[in-house]
């Protein structure tokens, strides 16, 4: 496995609960292959270091992927899919409007890149807004791709256990 995406926790505009007693998240993938319907551990690996003291870049390996710095920026209008949004309000009446329905797609925003927090982008049905924490989507600048670009979803539970999905076209 390498490490696709390192995150130090302090240098994001917003913390999500999950990550408040962190200082560095990495998370290693599969360089083979897609690790899709695998638990943390097999064919993907997400590590937590609650402090940076102590801690040694990793030698350097050859991959496919270009190192690439994120530099995290704040987003205020991020709003959930469809499918997610009835987790937080019943949408039946917009979905009997058909000006109100398309204001629901054309009106609000929802990212596809990497990003901490907010609400997932999905794109093939509800990827789950409950412990939400981070996506990682495709990302043409590091060579990287989910299958079909596509976009892998991580999740943590209030146990700290950690789920991975993952949709594409």
């Amino acid at each position: 496995m390498f490490p696709l995406l390192q995150i130090r926790i302090d240098e994001l505009p917003v913390i999500p609960e999950q990550l408040k007693d962190v200082a560095l998240l990495v998370l290693y993938h599969n360089l083979e292959s897609h690790p899709f319907d695998k638990p943390n551990g097999e064919g993907w690996l997400i590590r937590e270091y609650a402090t940076l003291d102590g801690l040694e870049p990793l030698p350097p390996i050859d991959t496919p992927y270009r190192s690439f710095q994120v530099r995290w920026g704040s987003v205020n209008d991020d709003a959930p899919g469809w499918e997610d949004a009835w987790d937080i309000v019943d949408l039946s009446d917009i979905n009997d409007d058909e000006e109100a329905s398309d204001s629901f797609y054309d009106d609000f925003n929802r990212y596809r890149g990497t990003k901490v927090g907010g609400y997932p982008m999905e794109i093939q049905h509800g990827v789950g807004i409950q412990d939400f924490v981070f996506q990682v989507g495709s990302e043409e600048k590091v060579n990287w791709m989910w299958a079909d670009n596509g976009i892998g979803y991580f999740h943590k539970s209030p146990q700290g256990l950690w789920t991975f999905s993952c949709q594409f076209y």
